[in-house]
């Protein structure tokens, strides 16, 4: 790896209204193809990125390759990794074996037609079912996210888990208060600014832990023009703290290596 530097992954999660549509919530009649977070959103955060000198994994719903493809293969060309992230966004941990199979072999050829090769995967909802590293082994996927434990090797699938914490919706977002509560934290979202002390304070935490793990950051959070600038400040102090940001699927191959 490198040195003392703590292995961060710098990932971005969901893309366009694939989970809207996957929960029922995207208005009938409402053109498809048109979502704020990838004509709007996403370009800033691409500049963003670009600026810092970062690459980072895009995991999508592999319904955005039918979507939005160009985005898709923009991400790839400007050197960021994109993964599989279910294909609208289906809570991975309700999922019987054969639906998980089936959503796997589906995204990866929806992704393969944009002539992309996807070795990473997010559980949507953080979640992986008992047998769900294996199927990824068989499905051609090297590697995947899921939200706590520690960072290993599973069935010949590298794990490389996030934390809550490191999650900017996490802090955000009404639906999460049950579980900042459980972590023993507040049930009200923070604002901009709180945001961005607190995830600041968690890469500082996870810079001391020595150990691998991941940043998750969301387009559709960025929507908020404050907390766009949240997310730029977080990006921003990647810079100052002792940490080897990297791409998930670099850290993997590291994993499986025995770092």
């Amino acid at each position: 790896m490198a040195g003392t530097r703590t292995p961060l992954a710098l990932t971005f999660d969901n893309l366009g209204e694939a989970t809207e549509l996957e929960r029922g919530t995207w208005p009938a009649g409402r053109p498809l193809g048109r979502h704020p977070t990838v004509t709007e959103v996403l370009p800033r955060l691409l500049d963003l990125l670009d600026a810092r000198g970062l690459r980072a994994t895009f995991f999508v719903e592999a319904i955005n390759a039918r979507l939005y493809p160009d985005a898709l293969r923009e991400l790839a060309a400007r050197g960021h990794e994109v993964g599989h992230h279910g294909w609208r966004h289906e809570t991975w941990s309700g999922l019987d074996p054969d639906a998980e199979a089936a959503i796997l072999a589906r995204g990866l050829d929806a992704f393969a037609a944009l002539g992309l090769r996807v070795a990473g995967f997010r559980p949507p909802g953080g979640d992986l079912n008992p047998g769900t590293p294996g199927r990824l082994a068989r499905a051609g996927l090297s590697w995947c996210s899921p939200a706590g434990g520690a960072p290993g090797v599973r069935d010949g699938v590298a794990v490389l888990p996030f934390r809550w914490p490191l999650v900017d919706a996490y802090h955000v977002m009404d639906r999460f208060a049950a579980l900042r509560a459980r972590h023993g934290d507040p049930r009200a979202p923070l604002d901009a600014g709180a945001l961005r002390a607190r995830l600041t304070a968690e890469l500082e935490r996870h810079a001391a832990a020595g150990r691998p793990g991941c940043l998750v950051l969301h387009p559709f959070v960025g929507a908020d023009p404050a907390h766009l600038e949240a997310q730029a400040a977080v990006l921003d102090a990647l810079a100052g703290l002792p940490l080897d940001v990297r791409p998930g699927g670099e850290i993997a191959v590291a994993l499986r290596r025995g770092l």
